[in-house]
């Protein structure tokens, strides 16, 4: 993030794009805050509402590292699986070709 981002529009952005990336960004963050694409878009001009939606974003931000988190663990174990099988797999080839 270069500068920081002044207005609820920015903020919006700064959240889409990094959580989730260039392309579909505002129909994935719509989904994950629970509100339609065009109410969003709303929001990012300016609508006044009694909702939250920095709370939501922040809301939103613990979620997706909750969830990335959570992958990175079974991703570490099924790498640390897959050692084990390959290592076994290995041996019993050694075997079989002795």
């Amino acid at each position: 993030m270069k500068e920081s981002p002044k207005t609820q529009a920015d903020r919006i952005d700064v959240v889409a794009t990094t959580v989730y990336g260039a392309y579909g960004r505002m129909s994935r963050l719509a989904a994950g805050l629970g509100i339609s694409r065009s109410r969003l878009f709303d929001y990012r001009r300016g609508a006044r509402t009694s909702r939250d939606i920095d709370g939501m974003l922040i809301d939103l931000i613990d979620r997706e590292r909750d969830a990335a988190a959570a992958r990175v663990s079974a991703l570490t174990a099924l790498r640390n699986q897959m050692l084990g099988l390959i290592a076994r797999a290995r041996k019993q080839e050694r075997r079989d070709a002795a």
